[in-house]
């Protein structure tokens, strides 16, 4: 009889475990449904066990084939030199919360995804401080409160890692980052040390893990963060790839944003890309990434698709509150998908930011001048190409 009882126990803690197991297994298959919805799932100190772990990874084998998409545009100041005036209109007639739309209202409903800017000004209470080896005159600062615009807007990244990110001091600098995220705007390409700043963010859409750098390739290398100083990301080409090539095999997909290349008077000729330039990019995509965000010549550049990547050389100005002239006058919305393979797909928006125009309100251009500006810039539309005036780039 005591044989009996133990036969049966040990049955009945056979069949405990397997319901365990198996229920422990159906819920890592069934667990990706909540990682494919369309808002960005930003990785923490605080989620990253839930999010990122073995058995996740393993069960990620069954999951639907996904693709994340990012929405970018290149630099925005809201440092609000000759924007002030409009704000204050916009605000006295409508109100304050039609001030914090006005910037990007007529663009918004085209931010989809992962939405991304370059943010030129540092957003901050600190006064601006001078550089020892700064060779221009130019220093920006945008109001405390900005990142309420970027908010409205939809953003929720945001490179730092640029020259002027350190224009208001370390303090301005950090102060920016915590005023990012205290509207859940996620700032990258800074840190209190190299190692740090060179850390991406990690981000879920769709089902699709990405690591996404931020670089700045300027000078002055004050700005730069170094093994014992605080800055923004930068350095060798050798120091950049060996951060991306150490994270590649955790993730999908990996995004890189860089600050680069030569600034430009006036939009059109279409600046040619920097041999060097031309060099990185290649590099980046061979070690792993999968689309590079270009920014810093002020004028919208060349579109490139190498390999499985795409390489935008300059997204160009966005809202730039420090111009008011018309040598600046269209730049540009790009979007991708990516999956696991690469670049799926792309779309570019042309818009019209001449603030003598569109009084720093950016709008989308008309079929024919848009057509225009995307022939200048990209040259192989392939089938991965989605036109935006024919189908509008539903994705």
């Amino acid at each position: 009889m005591k044989r009996r009882i133990e036969f049966f126990g040990v049955l009945f803690f056979i069949f405990i475990f397997i319901s365990l197991f198996c229920s422990s297994k159906s819920a890592i298959e069934y667990d990706y449904s909540k990682y494919m919805i369309d808002d960005p799932v930003w990785e923490t100190s605080a989620n990253k066990i839930d999010l990122f772990h073995k058995e996740k990874l393993q069960a990620k084998k069954n999951w639907p084939k996904q693709e994340a998409t990012i929405t970018a545009v290149g630099d925005v100041a809201l440092n609000f030199a000759f924007m002030e005036e409009v704000m204050a209109k916009v605000s006295s007639k409508y109100g304050k919360e039609a001030a914090l739309k006005y910037p990007f209202k007529n663009v918004k409903n085209e931010f989809k995804g992962i939405v991304f800017c370059n943010l030129e000004a540092p957003i901050t209470k600190n006064s601006i401080k001078a550089f020892p080896d700064k060779d221009e005159v130019f220093y920006f600062a945008s109001p405390a409160g900005s990142e309420y615009i970027l908010k409205q807007a939809g953003f929720n990244i945001a490179s730092l890692a640029n020259n002027h990110i350190k224009d208001c001091g370390d303090e301005g600098m950090f102060e920016t980052a915590e005023r990012l995220l205290s509207v859940n705007i996620n700032p990258v390409g800074i840190g209190k040390n190299i190692d740090e700043a060179l850390r991406p963010l990690y981000v879920w859409h769709r089902g699709v893990r990405i690591a996404f750098f931020a670089i700045n390739n300027v000078i002055p290398k004050s700005v730069w963060a170094t093994p014992f100083s605080p800055g923004a990301a930068g350095g060798s080409d050798e120091l950049i790839i060996s951060a991306i090539k150490r994270v590649k095999d955790e993730v999908d997909t990996v995004v890189v944003s860089i600050h680069w290349g030569e600034e430009v008077v006036v939009d059109f000729p279409i600046a040619v890309p920097q041999k060097e330039q031309v060099e990185l990019g290649h590099k980046l995509i061979d070690a792993g990434v999968s689309c590079i965000l270009g920014h810093q010549s002020h004028g919208i550049g060349k579109v490139e698709l190498y390999k499985n990547g795409i390489i935008f050389y300059s997204l160009g100005d966005f809202v730039f509150a420090g111009r008011n002239s018309a040598n600046h006058r269209v730049s540009i919305i790009a979007r991708v998908n990516l999956s696991a393979r690469g670049l799926e797909s792309f779309t570019i928006i042309p818009v019209n930011i001449n603030p003598l125009e569109v009084q720093y309100s950016p709008v989308i251009l008309p079929e024919k001048k848009g057509r225009g500006v995307i022939d200048n810039i990209l040259v192989d539309k392939e089938s991965r190409y989605i036109d935006y005036y024919t189908s509008k780039a539903n994705f």
